[in-house]
């Protein structure tokens, strides 16, 4: 009989407020180290920490689209712990009361079938410090990240694959990016996970002991080291072995686990309420306020997109990416484009800028508006394609707006005795050409074209020059 493998998730997410999360320091992790503390996050005795409400309100946020049950009440505590990043000797975290029960993760299975993944909870906590190893084999300790907010998202354990719960981890980052709450940043630490994985036999309904890998930060190691640690097992368990309850690290070069340490229970952390912070009371007006604040969610807008413009849905897939892509692409729409023109104009010029220079949309100097008066030129026949992208470039590489360049732009020559002109002059300089077209290979149609465009110095009209070349070259 074969092994079937669980696995549980805890999702650890640092919401991207302005300061942290129980003190005024700047949330980040600075220019150098040690740059963004202060006695409260750096652990000095007698400091007493605040909540952060806007922490608590991208809180709320991240429950409500979970599906979670938000508890009015609920509390901070002390989860004890020596580590050389943890300055207070504790973290401050939701353990008896946390502020969500329940809810979903939605993912696609590796059939294509619809897969949902139960939670237990989401709390929220402070984040630790970051332990620094240099090659000379010293170790330093950074404080800036201390106290950052952390929302832990802690599922049901779950039968799936690797595959599968990679896809989990990648459906909860891309919601809580879309509702910002969290920038998704894996390399940064901004998102982690850790997973539990048991094995047990095809049929058993008994589970089987679990290993916590710690602290994965790719979609790439979260897949492969579930499937390793899960042949691990399986090697063990088949060889009469047993499986002994730790945390295990993964590692990604040798595509191995390796043990860290037994794994603690919660009798170990020793919690106890935190004594310093109050009890939290989320009214639900508080609930309410988020929830008529929420974006459009991605479904919503990939069917408006889809099935209302009409837009190929790779095409969507790259404008749905980013919620701040869908509110570009939608502020060309407000400002007269079709569908499909705003995709082509978005997708060619605007996307392929940003991911040219790795560069965020709120950085992109152009409005909507200027590329939309552009493309109404070309589309206008006052101008061509060609001429509209040379103009978006040149507003960029000039720094200045699209507007002034086009209005010192000649508009493009339809008349007919003029193209004619031009298209004479190339198929007499280019009869081996002309004689393949006429032959029935249209290959040269394009090298043609592009004579003419050069002898008019880009002012004749594209569509027209084809029509005549092909009209001329079948004539003589």
């Amino acid at each position: 009989m074969s092994w079937k493998t669980v696995v549980g998730l805890e999702i650890h997410a640092q919401m991207s407020t302005r300061t942290k999360m129980f003190c005024a320091c700047a949330r980040g992790s600075g220019t150098s180290a040690n740059q963004h503390i202060c006695p409260v996050c750096a652990g000095w005795p007698g400091a007493l920490p605040v909540i952060n409400q806007a922490a608590v309100r991208r809180a709320i946020r991240a429950a409500i689209c979970h599906g979670c049950e938000v508890q009015r009440e609920s509390r901070f505590d002390r989860k004890n712990y020596f580590y050389p990043d943890l300055p207070k000797g504790y973290q401050i975290s939701q353990f008896y009361r946390p502020y969500a029960l329940g809810g979903e993760i939605s993912f696609k299975r590796e059939d294509g079938s619809e897969g949902i993944l139960p939670l237990v909870r989401i709390h929220m906590e402070e984040d630790a410090g970051k332990s620094v190893h240099a090659e000379d084999g010293t170790s330093r300790i950074d404080l800036n990240r201390c106290s950052s907010p952390l929302l832990e998202i802690v599922t049901e354990p779950l039968q799936m694959s690797g595959v599968e719960a990679a896809r989990c981890v990648r459906s909860t980052r891309e919601l809580l990016r879309w509702i910002g709450v969290c920038d998704g940043d894996m390399e940064k630490g901004n998102l982690r996970a850790d997973v539990n994985v048991s094995i047990h036999r095809e049929g058993d309904s008994t589970l089987g002991t679990r290993t916590e890998l710690k602290n994965l930060n790719s979609f790439v190691s979260i897949e492969r080291s579930v499937e390793v640690e899960a042949a691990r097992q399986a090697q063990v368990l088949e060889e009469g072995g047993s499986i002994r309850q730790e945390t295990r690290l993964w590692d990604q070069d040798l595509e191995q686990t390796e043990s860290m340490r037994g794994k603690e229970d919660s009798p170990d952390y020793r919690y106890f309420p935190d004594p310093d912070l109050p009890l939290l009371i989320i009214e639900s007006s508080d609930i309410d306020l988020e929830r008529e604040n929420l974006p459009e969610f991605p479904a919503a807008r990939r069917t408006r997109y889809v099935d209302g413009l009409k837009i190929d849905e790779k095409a969507a897939e790259s404008i749905l990416a980013r919620r701040e892509f869908g509110d570009f692409f939608d502020q060309l729409l407000a400002a007269g484009l079709s569908g499909s023109s705003a995709s082509n104009w978005f997708r060619g010029e605007v996307l392929k800028h940003l991911n040219d220079r790795e560069e965020l949309i709120d950085d992109y100097p152009l409005t909507p508006v200027s590329i939309a008066t552009v493309v109404e030129a070309v589309e206008g026949d006052r101008i061509s394609v060609a001429k509209g992208r040379e103009i978006l470039q040149a507003a960029l590489d000039q720094n200045c707006s699209p507007e002034e360049i086009l209005a010192q732009t000649d508009e493009q020559v339809s008349d007919e005795t003029a193209l004619i002109g031009w298209v004479q002059q190339v198929v007499d300089a280019n009869p081996d050409a002309a004689d393949k077209i006429r032959a029935g290979d249209s290959k040269p149609l394009g090298f043609l074209t592009g004579q003419v465009m050069k002898a008019s110095s880009g002012q004749a009209h594209p569509r027209m020059v084809q029509e005549i070349l092909q009209r001329l070259i079948q004539q003589g």
